[in-house]
């Protein structure tokens, strides 16, 4: 938001949408006032806002409860939000950050030294400390195994298990994080350590994982007389190796939304202490965002969910319908063989025959009615029709193979 920020006049019904659709501090930089001052002027207007945890409810797919908006007096639908000064000032700079993006890769071409330590100065909780004093859980594990180690290295008759000393980098990472990580959960969030030390910021149910790290750069080694009886070395003079730079740089390892910084190399002019503001402003900023994104991408997998479902359902009902038609044709067939059956009998009846005539253990008229009987048992048509449509009912999508062919 920039200086000059017109007065809004909005409808308590737009306000209550906008209320439950972003999180509070995004509309109060939106307006240009503090969130408090912002869910003051909702109470005064009557006007329910989310409670605490409701954006991370929302952003882990759980159900919440939104009170309807209460009747107010005529004359009170409209609340207007002046924005506040000193708002408006804070939040010119991480406009500017905006929008340098990804184009500015060192800190000198974002955050100009005299400007940067007044952004200190408004947050005083991020001012790094010379020495580290009550380290943060995660930090103090740190030191507490690195302390460890060394002892155990005292008592240990095998060289080379000693732990490398910390550097003065090593330190200064160390205070960084500390006060990056009291910060955040100073804000409602969390420092999280994963597998191997990688670290991520929780907020808003979002983690962010990030990278503090000492910047290196290749440069050209002569090679040493051993190493150029190296075989895989021959006919070469230097090496590429990485060296260490005592520089400092700063990665968010996750996709932010479009315009939020990524990284954050410190120059001799600007320290990477110097940046802290912005990459706390631009983690607590960016984790609604993210939250928001979260809960439509799960929204989306949801739908897509239901949708494959749908699809199922319909493949597996057309599967049955068509095996029900199926069961039909084989019930015509049935009774077309029947039908070829009795005129076959009808044809043997208007021979000259001899009914006593014996065959096997039956005479010949004990041949014919049996022959009767089968075609009056086995005939569809004498079931009844219910009957009929009855067994074509109970046929499911699985009583026919896959490879039978479908008429």
């Amino acid at each position: 938001m920039e200086e000059g920020t017109p007065i809004t006049h909005i409808d308590r019904e737009r306000l209550y949408e906008k209320v439950w659709s972003s999180p509070m501090s995004h509309l109060a930089r939106e307006y240009g006032v503090a969130s408090q001052r912002l869910k003051d002027l909702c109470v005064q207007a009557k006007i329910p806002t989310p409670p605490a945890g409701h954006w991370t409810r929302v952003a882990a797919g759980k159900s919440v409860i939104r009170p309807p908006l209460p009747e107010a007096a005529r004359d009170a639908s409209i609340v207007i939000i002046a924005p506040s000064p000193s708002c408006n000032k804070t939040s010119s700079q991480p406009a500017r950050v905006e929008a340098d993006g990804r184009k500015a890769k060192s800190a000198t071409k974002s955050i100009p030294g005299p400007k940067q330590k007044s952004s200190a100065k408004s947050a005083p909780y991020l001012s790094v400390p010379t020495q580290l004093r009550n380290p943060h859980r995660i930090i103090a594990a740190w030191l507490e195994e690195h302390q460890r180690s060394r002892e155990n290295a005292r008592r240990s008759t095998l060289p080379g298990l000693a732990p490398t000393p910390f550097t003065s980098v090593d330190r200064r990472r160390q205070r960084i994080l500390d006060t990056l990580f009291k910060a955040i959960e100073k804000a409602g969030g969390k420092a999280i350590e994963e597998d191997r030390k990688k670290l991520a910021i929780e907020l808003e149910g979002e983690a962010i994982p990030i990278q503090l790290r000492e910047k290196n750069r290749q440069i050209r080694r002569s090679l040493t007389e051993d190493e150029k009886r190296w075989s895989w070395n021959a006919g070469k003079d230097w090496k590429l190796e990485l060296q260490p730079t005592g520089k400092l740089v700063f990665e968010i390892k996750r996709y932010l939304p479009r315009d939020f910084r990524q990284d954050w190399l410190e120059t001799d002019e600007v320290t990477l202490e110097a940046c802290l503001p912005e990459i706390f402003n631009t983690l607590t900023r960016a984790a609604p965002l993210l939250a928001l994104e979260t809960q439509k991408r799960r929204e989306r997998e949801r739908l897509a969910r239901i949708a494959e479902h749908e699809r199922y359902l319909a493949e597996q009902a057309r599967k049955r319908d068509d095996n029900q038609w199926q069961r039909f044709l084989e019930v015509a067939d049935n009774w077309q063989r029947h039908e070829r059956a009795r005129h076959f009998l009808q044809a043997l009846k208007q021979l000259d025959l001899d009914p006593d005539i014996m065959i096997g253990e039956r005479s010949l008229g004990e041949w014919l009615v049996w022959v009767e009987r089968r075609l009056t048992t086995g005939n569809p048509l004498n079931q009844g029709i219910d009957t009929l449509f009855a067994d074509i009912e109970k046929v499911t999508n699985y009583t026919y193979s896959q490879q039978h062919k479908h008429w």
